[in-house]
């Protein structure tokens, strides 16, 4: 493996490479190995850092672990099966539109959710009215959150959950966020957790899909 050690990180391009990383071939920052583990990193299971020497004080990341659990867990225990699968369905969505959305915040996010949740729930008691959200930016986002709740059928028209799954998952969400902005612990700190959460659930090959036991999360 070629050593880079003392340069700058391959990843981040922002901190120096100490930590020889087997996935990547090259020296990495300590930062970019920490949060990029099994979720940017394909990590081998002999890694150095996943193992052995440096297992005590890396594999658990208990304190990381149990304050995201702490800002999705209660919302989610009252759902249903359908319901959670549609909020871990928004979680994997959000968290692929992340990637394309430098702007993307809690603020932005919690905007758009919470205008569909109206929306949703203005429908469900019979009035067809498209509650905005509350900027240009979180606009936009709504109409892609939108859609990751629409499907096609094998006719061509758009498929919609059940209301009552939907406005379910949607105050869920909506109460993650809630709680996220007022804890103050960063712009995006519940889009991290978010993104935390998948990657263990699901591991690095399928952030993209929901999981298939979505309510199944251990405290």
């Amino acid at each position: 493996m070629a050593s880079s050690s003392g340069a700058g990180c391959p990843l981040c391009r922002k901190r120096r490479a100490k930590r020889a990383c087997p996935a990547k071939g090259a020296d990495i920052c300590a930062h970019c190995c920490g949060t990029k583990r099994r979720r940017e990193i394909d990590c081998p299971a002999d890694c150095a850092y996943l193992k052995g020497e440096h297992a005590a004080g890396w594999e658990g990341r208990e304190t990381e672990h149990r304050r995201d659990l702490r800002r999705i867990a209660p919302h989610i225990q009252g759902l249903d099966e359908n319901q959670g699968r549609l909020f871990f369905l928004a979680l994997a969505g959000v968290n692929a539109l992340r990637a394309g959305r430098t702007d993307l915040d809690d603020r932005r996010l919690g905007q758009a959710v919470s205008a569909l949740r109206k929306t949703v729930e203005t429908r469900s008691r019979g009035v067809l009215y498209e509650h905005p959200a509350e900027d240009l930016g979180a606009q936009g986002l709504l109409r892609e959150l939108k859609a990751l709740f629409e499907a096609k059928d094998e006719q061509g028209p758009a498929a919609a959950p059940d209301g009552r799954d939907l406005l379910g998952a949607l105050t869920a969400l909506d109460a993650c966020l809630d709680d996220a902005r007022r804890e103050a612990s960063g712009p995006t700190a519940f889009l991290d957790s978010a993104a935390r959460l998948l990657g263990r659930l699901q591991g690095p090959a399928s952030a993209a899909r929901p999981p298939a036991h979505p309510l199944l999360i251990e405290p």
